[in-house]
Order: structure tokens, then sequence, then C-alpha cells
């Protein structure tokens, strides 16, 4: 039911986005999809990341759907799409905008300063909101495992 929710809330409050992913998801056709976490995760090959439009996700990377829920990456992704389902509208704005500039821009200054690229607002964020957690000192990403043994 989660799922369904963060789909219909992406399709209808964030609309915006959405469709700008739909449009995306409409190029790739022919990609792998799957569903995951309330989004259509589309594959598309190469070498430049991923982005979270709504109620779509791209990623460049063959992760399929068995893999998804231990995939830093896609769990990150995901969360991008709940942070839409919060702020509807103003993803763009608040998300979208920041994250491709610190992503495209500041890649130097992580470098020089030693700073983890999820460590920027917008990334740490979706990290928490999807279970991604880091480990200390080492800085491995790892998804969060709350399900108790047996069930």
């Amino acid at each position: 039911m989660k799922n369904i929710t963060i789909f219909l809330l992406n399709i209808t409050w964030g609309i915006l986005q959405s469709f700008i992913g739909l449009v995306g998801f409409m190029c790739f056709l022919r990609r792998p999809h799957y569903w995951y976490k309330g989004s259509i995760v589309t594959i598309v090959q190469g070498n430049w990341g991923g982005i979270s439009l709504g109620a779509f996700i791209f990623i460049d990377t063959e992760i399929t759907k068995e893999d998804a829920s231990a995939s830093t990456f896609v769990n990150h992704e995901a969360g991008h799409a709940i942070q839409s389902t919060i702020l509807g509208p103003l993803y763009l704005l608040i998300i979208g905008l920041p994250s491709m500039i610190w992503a495209q821009f500041f890649d130097g200054y992580r470098k020089r300063k030693s700073v983890s690229y999820y460590s920027f607002y917008t990334e740490s964020w979706a990290d928490e909101l999807c279970g991604v957690v880091m480990s200390r000192p080492s800085g491995y990403r790892f998804v969060k495992d709350d399900r108790k043994e047996g069930s």
C-alpha cells in the first residue's frame, strides 16, 4: 500500500517532475524497466549516474529488480522519489536543481576538501529516507536491513 501511495502522490502532487519522467520513460521504452518502492526504474546504459523524476527513476547500471533492495544506488534514487512525494511542485527547485549543480560543478571541491557527494543535504536526506547508511570511519554505504530473522 505504501508503494502505491508514493506512486499516486508522485503522479498528482509531483505531476511536474513525473511528466518529465514520463517523457524520459517514453524515450527509453525499449530499455529494461521494473517497479521498485513506488517508482518505475529504467536502466539506461552509459556512465552518467542516476536521476529520479517523480514516479520515474533512471539509472545507468544493470541492477535487476531482484538486486535492487540491496543496492545503495537504487535505494538512494528511491529516496529522491520520496522527496518528490513530500515536496510536490517544489521538488525541482529544492532538490532537483541543487542536486544537479552539486553533481556537475562541485567535483573538484569535493576532492580538495575530501567531502562525500552524499553529504550534501539533497543526497543525505534521500539516503535517510530509504535506509541507506554510512559506516564510520570507513565511509562505506550500505542498505540498512531492519527485517527480523525469520520474517
